[in-house]
């Protein structure tokens, strides 16, 4: 989700109230987007004041401006150019005004200082930050907009409407525009708009015909256009959230259609759009945050962290949309940009620890599908034995039957002798025969082609078990993925994955890898602590009844957690069927309780392909009775004389928490 032009509006509303005066001290470049201001803003009595970030970012997907709680990370030791060029004119200058233009996703920092200690005159320069997905750019220009530099150099062959670059005239983004009956005209003010506008709008796209060309590309009949989409398309600054806002005020529903809408709707639906996009003027902002819970089916499957919230939306309005839905919940704040802060700095880290995750996945998924693509060649092949023993029937009536097999025949039917009914017949088995040789080398023929078959049979069930094997690890592997919360759990499943040969690679950890690894979740850089040995150290749980309970997270964990700390009379636990966790229940000599092997089951299955079910199947026996897979890699086990358990793995939360 990306910042719209109501949201900036609340931020730049913000930002008057505490950095007008502010003197910026520092610029650093934490990421490559982004660009950071340490501003000191004194407090309205004059004593004492405040340092605060000014986190501004032109990333393709999270594009942003907001103040950070927290001192961003410098990206290199060596500032880049473009920070080198702000540092030169703004250290020192004082924050003089903020500027949004009306209903643009562009906010403008103008900071100036005086020419010289005993002059009136000021020097200001502006800092133009553009939020427009892929095209969003940071620019700094003089007071008379002539660009100095930019995040960004676009230019004329990428965008022929305007150039990005130092020594040109700034441009503003192209107006917003709709097009109308074969017109292009300004977009609606939202403050203003009326139910007749809104209803023409729709009348106008409504009867006009799509070109014959794209008729012709259509495959299938064109959607019906939503209520929302046509908000979109037609008003000033309205993004896909706050339209859907306008609509769910009006039918209780975000996704209603144009053509269910009659006069009564358009009349409530302007009255909506005015009454909320009054606060763009009015400044009553009502800043929330949307969380949906880890625990609902569709996070869960996705393994996201026990018990953590996942953001999925903020605007500085109530959002009625999402009130009513499972799962969810909203957090109000008085301040737009403490939510915009804790938004982005949770997405952007989950979206760093699935960049690590999916080229993984990718090479897995790949390497299972293979393994299923020789399960069924390794099967295809199984049923040629019956085929093998075919040829040696047919060889060995053949020779028996040598009298009645003339040359030249290519098909004979012959007794078989090796069957018989219940009426004391032998049925009559029709044998293909080459015409060119008589009955002996024909029976001959089909000796070879038996014991040619049963050879390379005679290979296919050790190659059966062999990728059977690597099929479990794989799939071991896929759910070891799933189940990393952060850097370092990915980079300890890298680790296995470049083991067993499917990448490739001299170490096990790459330099990028093994760094996220070292700052573990989100946390900063432990100097000395290397990567933990294998795959990290098992999550230990207290059940209610005070025993211990081991989780192995990945494969080496599940290795450690069985063979290492467990002992014989320990309780071992696995999801029935599907790859996981491997827990253990320390017995330390009691007799361990049927409660404890319950909340124990329920941890193995949310740790496991089976969390997002609603019952999972857990299998328990003594630790005594697991042993290695034969050719499997670490925490591949076969057991026997377990018991099994059908359990809720979300119930497993209670415990984690």
């Amino acid at each position: 989700m990306s910042m719209d032009a109501i949201t900036i509006a609340a931020v730049a509303d913000e930002w008057r109230k505490l950095l007008i005066g502010a003197r910026i001290d520092t610029i650093i470049q934490p990421t490559e987007y982004a660009v950071a201001l340490q501003c000191y803003a004194p407090n309205l009595q004059g004593q004492g004041g405040q340092n605060r970030w000014i986190y501004l970012s032109a990333h393709p997907q999270l594009a942003r401006a907001h103040i950070t709680a927290l001192k961003p990370q410098k990206i290199a030791s060596e500032p880049p150019p473009f920070v080198m060029l702000l540092r030169k004119h703004l250290e020192g200058a004082r924050i003089e005004s903020i500027v949004q233009p009306r209903w643009e996703r562009v906010v403008e920092i103008i900071a100036g200082y005086r020419s010289s200690p005993d002059s009136d005159e000021r020097i200001r320069f502006r800092i133009i930050v553009e939020i427009m997905g892929r095209m969003s750019n940071i620019i700094f220009c003089d007071e008379k907009g002539l660009i100095l530099g930019s995040l960004k150099r676009v230019g004329a062959d990428i965008n022929r409407y305007r150039t990005i670059a130092a020594g040109v005239q700034y441009v503003p983004p192209p107006p917003q525009q709709r097009a109308l009956a074969g017109q292009l005209l300004p977009r609606l003010e939202p403050t203003t708009v009326t139910a007749a506008q809104l209803s023409i709008c729709a009348a106008a796209e409504r009867s006009e015909e799509p070109a014959a060309g794209i008729e012709k590309k259509r495959k299938r009949a064109p959607e019906k256009p939503k209520l929302w989409q046509l908000l979109s398309r037609h008003l000033l600054g309205c993004s896909p959230l706050l339209a859907r806002e306008f609509v769910f005020r009006t039918t209780e529903e975000s996704e209603t259609f144009v053509d269910d809408v009659n006069q009564d709707v358009w009349e409530e639906l302007a009255w909506n759009v005015r009454d909320i996009s009054a606060v763009y003027d009015s400044h009553r902002w009502q800043p929330q945050l949307i969380e949906r819970s880890a625990e609902s089916e569709d996070q869960a499957s996705s393994f996201a962290p026990p018990g953590q919230v996942i953001p999925v939306a903020f605007a500085p309005y109530v959002l009625e949309q999402y009130a009513q839905l499972p799962h969810v919940q909203i957090r109000q704040s008085p301040s737009i940009n403490v939510l915009l802060d804790d938004y982005f700095a949770r997405t952007e880290w989950r979206d760093a620890v699935e960049s690590l995750r999916a080229p993984l996945r990718k090479v897995l998924q790949t390497q299972r599908d293979r393994c299923k693509r020789k399960a069924e060649h390794f099967q295809q092949e199984m049923a040629l034995s019956q085929e093998a023993n075919s040829y040696r029937l047919y060889g060995e009536l053949l020779l028996a039957h040598q009298n009645e097999v003339q040359q030249g025949e290519v098909r004979i039917e012959i007794p078989n002798f090796f069957e018989y009914s219940e009426d004391g017949e032998a049925p009559l088995v029709a044998v293909p025969l080459d015409p060119r040789f008589g009955a002996v080398d024909n029976a001959n023929r089909y000796f070879n082609k038996y014991h040619k078959l049963r050879r390379a049979l005679e290979l296919v069930p050790a190659q059966i078990e062999q990728n059977d094997t690597e099929l479990a690890t794989v799939e071991q592997l896929l759910a070891d993925l799933k189940l990393a919360e952060n850097a370092a759990e990915i980079a300890h499943v890298k680790a296995e994955v470049q083991a067993a040969g499917y990448i490739r690679g001299k170490a096990a950890l790459d330099k990028k890898a093994l760094k996220a690894a070292k700052k573990g979740k989100g946390g900063k850089q432990s100097k000395g602590k290397p990567v933990p040995p294998g795959g990290g150290v098992p999550l230990h749980v207290q059940s209610r009844e005070g025993f211990t309970l081991l989780i192995g997270k990945n494969s080496r964990q599940n290795e450690e957690v069985t063979f290492h700390q467990a002992t014989a009379n320990d309780i071992w636990l696995h999801a029935r069927g599907v790859a996981g966790a491997h827990v253990i229940v320390k017995a330390a000599g009691r007799q361990v309780p049927h409660s404890t092997i319950e909340q124990a089951a329920r941890l193995a299955a949310y740790y496991s392909e089976a969390r997002g079910s609603t019952s999972a199947p857990v299998d328990h026996t003594l630790q005594r009775h697991v042993r290695h897979m034969k050719g499997g890699g670490p925490g591949m086990v076969t057991y026997e004389r377990e018991q099994t358990l059908y359990v809720e793995p979300d119930k497993a939360l209670q415990l984690i928490k």
